[in-house]
């Protein structure tokens, strides 16, 4: 059964080690150890920013796991040179350590951005870096698979009372859900049991053997879990708990907020226009993300768009989803996985002002404009934080 204490970053690290993932992608879980004090990070709020964007070419590190698609805007980026037209150079650094390798190089500053997690983000904040998480990757992006016979039975807090629930690792979906169930009387280690494996695959595999009643996966994994013919996605648990929720979020630390501002801006708009080609040109995009992880294009088309036999879970969008983190942060909090109680210290580590500058500058340039009209509608409703 999952631990109930506070997840610290050691047991962050220990919980990330039992992880699996699909064939040719990097591993996505952990934290490790940084440094910074959070309690001294100067707010993100301002009445002023400066939106100003350099002419000059501009330097912005990247660090990346494996050859995950969830950063397909990225990927798309970087293939139709959009960081070269916006002035800016993108040093990518891929590493193959998941995020205990990922999250140190963020907080000692050797990257400026990573485009992955909100979990190992939040864990770090609570525990006194200082970092800040001003865009998004993707939102969703969970499913709970179970068999195919009880795929429909899933709908309330009292249909989980006694079940036994699979997870490999602290996972967005898993923490809202536990969440909700809570706030409805249905205490983990009480009236239902989480337990950590170490893959989706194995996740899946009991499953199919009745050693769980469900599990919680990602990345698109509920489609290779129903090719098995045993099993298919119960629920996804946004539409369970009746809100949005923040999947992986794009986190800097403090020096290259306040420094470089102007490439982030820059690495945005161009975020923004390789959205737009994702919404426009599937074909494009499906070979595209293929050519880039590997992966069959049967799954990528499932994963990134959905069909006829498969919802996808996944939403890509750049919007920071203050509002959203907030609440995640919270849910965080209650659960028990971070220590300190008090749920605003994420206040001073969110911004929304640089995306919105990003989509205020392709709104004016005209192209798209019903793509980005529809994202600024949406970023008034999900960001009353990081003004």
């Amino acid at each position: 059964m999952e631990n109930e204490g506070a997840m610290s970053r050691r047991t962050f690290v220990k919980a990330a080690g039992a992880m699996g993932v699909l064939a040719g992608m990097g591993p996505l879980a952990g934290c490790a150890s940084g440094e910074g004090d959070a309690s001294e990070g100067a707010s993100t709020q301002s009445a002023s920013v400066d939106n100003t964007v350099s002419d000059e070419v501009e330097d912005l590190n990247l660090v990346v796991l494996g050859k995950d698609i969830k950063i397909a805007c990225i990927i798309m980026a970087l293939e139709n040179g959009y960081y070269e037209q916006e002035k800016l150079n993108v040093v990518k650094q891929t590493v193959s350590g998941g995020f205990p390798e990922a999250m140190p190089a963020l907080s000692q500053g050797t990257a400026d951005v990573l485009p992955f997690g909100s979990i190992p983000t939040c864990t770090y904040i609570g525990q006194g870096d200082d970092l800040v998480i001003f865009g998004g990757t993707v939102a969703n992006g969970s499913e709970c698979v179970t068999l195919v016979e009880n795929k429909d039975k899933y709908k309330t807090p009292e249909d989980f009372r006694g079940k036994r629930i699979g997870c490999f690792r602290m996972e967005t979906g898993h923490m809202v859900t536990k969440s909700w169930l809570r706030e409805n009387g249905i205490e983990d280690g009480k009236d239902v049991e989480f337990v950590l494996l170490e893959s989706s695959a194995a996740e899946v595999a009991a499953v199919e053997n009745g050693e769980l009643d469900m599990c919680f996966v990602n990345s698109g994994y509920g489609y290779v879990a129903k090719q098995g013919g045993k099993c298919d996605v119960a629920f996804r648990p946004d539409e369970l708990i009746g809100r949005e929720f923040p999947c992986c979020r794009q986190s800097t630390n403090r020096k290259a907020f306040e420094e470089k501002r102007s490439a982030l801006i820059k690495f945005e708009i161009a975020n923004l226009r390789a959205y737009a080609d994702i919404v426009n040109d599937h074909d494009k995009t499906i070979a595209s993300l293929v050519a880039y992880s590997g992966q069959p294009e049967e799954y990528v088309e499932n994963v990134i768009y959905g069909t006829d036999g498969y919802v996808a879970a996944m939403e890509f969008e750049m919007d920071p989803y203050t509002d959203a983190v907030k609440e995640f942060y919270a849910d965080m909090v209650d659960n028990g996985d971070i220590e300190d109680t008090n749920k605003d210290l994420i206040d001073a580590h969110l911004d929304s002002t640089i995306y919105k500058a990003a989509l205020d500058e392709v709104v004016r340039r005209g192209e798209n404009a019903d793509i980005y009209t529809t994202l600024l509608e949406t970023y008034a409703t999900h960001n009353t934080l990081g003004l």
